[in-house]
This record gives C-alpha cells, sequence and structure tokens, in this order.
C-alpha cells in the first residue's frame, strides 16, 4: 500500500456517507422481493451500496449519538481471510491490500483515523510480492516483518485498550507467527473511531492497477460499539449500528464520483450470520439478499 492511503477514498467518501446518513432506512427491497422465500431477509441497517471508490468490501458506522451526546464509537474490528495470490502479467504495477480498520469512512476531521491492518498482494515489474502492514492517518504506512504467503490463514484486529490507545494486531494461523503492537504515541478520540470497515483496496494513483487477486473471503466480521448503554458487539449488519454499506470498486454509477482505479472488484452477499462475505476481482452484479 502507499504510505498514507488509508484515508485517500475519505474525502470523496465523505458525500456519499451524508447522503446515506439521509438514508438510514432504506432497504434494497427489488432484490429482496426478488429472492427465494428461503432466503433471509436483508438486515434493516443495510444501506445501498457505494459505488466508484477504491474500496471493495463491507463498513459500518456506529449509532448516533445519544440524547446525552455521549458519542457511541467503535473499539474492537476484528476479521479472518485467506491471504489471496496475484495474478500477474509479464510486466507493469499493480496493488490490492485486504485490511480491517477503524474510522475511515465518515469525514470526522479527527485525528488519527482510519486506523488500520491488513496485507498486500502486489505485482511490481511483473513478480508478485506479498506483505503484512499497519497505518495510523496521517502517520506513513509500516511495514510488518511478518513473511505471507499465498494460501496463508490470517486473523486481524484493530482495537481501543483500557487507556484509549489503539492496539494492532495480526497473526499467520498457518505459519503461527503474529504481530501486535500498541500505538502508545497515537491518542484516539471517540469521533474518530466512529465507523469499522472489512475492505479489499485498489491503488490511489493512476498507472498502478488493481491486482487481480481472484477472490478473497472474510470471516469473523465483527465490530464492537461502546457507548451510554453498554458494549455491543456484533457482526457487520447488527441492527444497533447505524447504518452498514457495501462498498464496489470501480464500478460505474450515473452521479457518483469515479475511482482512478483501473479494474473493479465488487463484494457478495453478507452470510446468513452476517459475518462473512467473498469480494471478486472484476465487475460483478452486487446482490445484497442472500
Amino acid at each position: 500500500m502507499v504510505p498514507g492511503s488509508g484515508i485517500r477514498a475519505l474525502i470523496a467518501r465523505a458525500g456519499l456517507a451524508l447522503l446515506a446518513c439521509s438514508a438510514l432506512g432504506a432497504i434494497v427491497a427489488s432484490s429482496a422481493q426478488a429472492a427465494a422465500p428461503s432466503t433471509p431477509p436483508l438486515a434493516a441497517a443495510l444501506t445501498q451500496p457505494v459505488y466508484g471508490q477504491t474500496w471493495a468490501g463491507y463498513d459500518a458506522v456506529a449509532a448516533a449519538p445519544a440524547a446525552s451526546g455521549a458519542l457511541p464509537h467503535f473499539t474492537k474490528v476484528t476479521g479472518a481471510w485467506t491471504q489471496p495470490a496475484a495474478d500477474c502479467p509479464t510486466s507493469g504495477n499493480s496493488q490490492a491490500s485486504v485490511w480491517v480498520g477503524l474510522g475511515g469512512v465518515l469525514d470526522t476531521a479527527a485525528v488519527y483515523g482510519p486506523l488500520q491492518v491488513g496485507t498486500d498482494s502486489d505485482c511490481r515489474h511483473g513478480r508478485a510480492q506479498y506483505f503484512a502492514w499497519w497505518e495510523a492517518y496521517p502517520e506513513p504506512l509500516q511495514a510488518i516483518r511478518l513473511k505471507i504467503s499465498p494460501q496463508d490463514a490470517l486473523t486481524a484486529v484493530v482495537s481501543l485498550d483500557s487507556a484509549g490507545l489503539p492496539v494492532v494486531a495480526i497473526s499467520d494461523e498457518t505459519t503461527g507467527v503474529g504481530f501486535t503492537k500498541v500505538l502508545r504515541d497515537v491518542h484516539v478520540k471517540a469521533l474518530a473511531t466512529d465507523s469499522a470497515e472489512w475492505i479489499v483496496e485498489g491503488p490511489a494513483r493512476r498507472g498502478i492497477t488493481l491486482t487481480d487477486f481472484g477472490s478473497v473471503s472474510f470471516a469473523d466480521a465483527t465490530a464492537t460499539e461502546t457507548g451510554p448503554t453498554g458494549v455491543q458487539t456484533g457482526s457487520v449488519d447488527d441492527a444497533a449500528w447505524r447504518y452498514s454499506e457495501p462498498d464496489v470498486l470501480g464500478a460505474s454509477v450515473s452521479g457518483a464520483h469515479q475511482s482512478a482505479v483501473e479494474n473493479s472488484a465488487t463484494p457478495g452477499p453478507l452470510t446468513a450470520t452476517g459475518d462473512g462475505f467473498t469480494v471478486n476481482y472484476g465487475t460483478g452484479a452486487l446482490s445484497t439478499a442472500q
């Protein structure tokens, strides 16, 4: 990932996120009506997809502020995936980042957001490269000394400890090696963690394409929210969140900001438990009903 790229979708997404806020109750009814009778109903929290950005996956936004003025915010996000293999052409550069994070959706102007940990499947002059990293914007991306190979089973967590300090962790379950770091110099306000994300991300700059990663499936996609009524842990589409939405990378929708990313990626529907989904490389029709 390009240093500082975790914020690259933030400004462009801000307007779309605000529009989504104005349509919190919107449901993709046509998909649900077209589904078979055995199909689980679409979660009420799920809004329409956000198109044309550099993200493909899902994000969730914390509940609205309480009458007391207290701000519910996420204190933890988890996710697991299998490292996708990069299908590299004989020349050229491409990038695909898989990550979980906090604080990347709304334009809160808060310090240190998003907080992310993830892995890359990149191509450099026809050769595949894999690595793990963490980032606390606006600080530069930091590579992790953790050997990553295609098909490795990975688990990742971004959380806030009891002192409010961010903690990033990633573990390669295949090799049994992991990494955990407390970001002692990063002090996060609650407003900076008002969203949780599970994302495959493309490059921000023209001239670098999205890596053909085939597909990657997220599992154990959960978030923990702390608010005036207590602590709630739930899946991507938990009804406690203000809303959640799927993100489609590089798709073309009239009136939407268009990504500079060549190629595209699309998330599939959430699993019945709401804590898993698959992102596929290439243009595809997003069905928001299982």
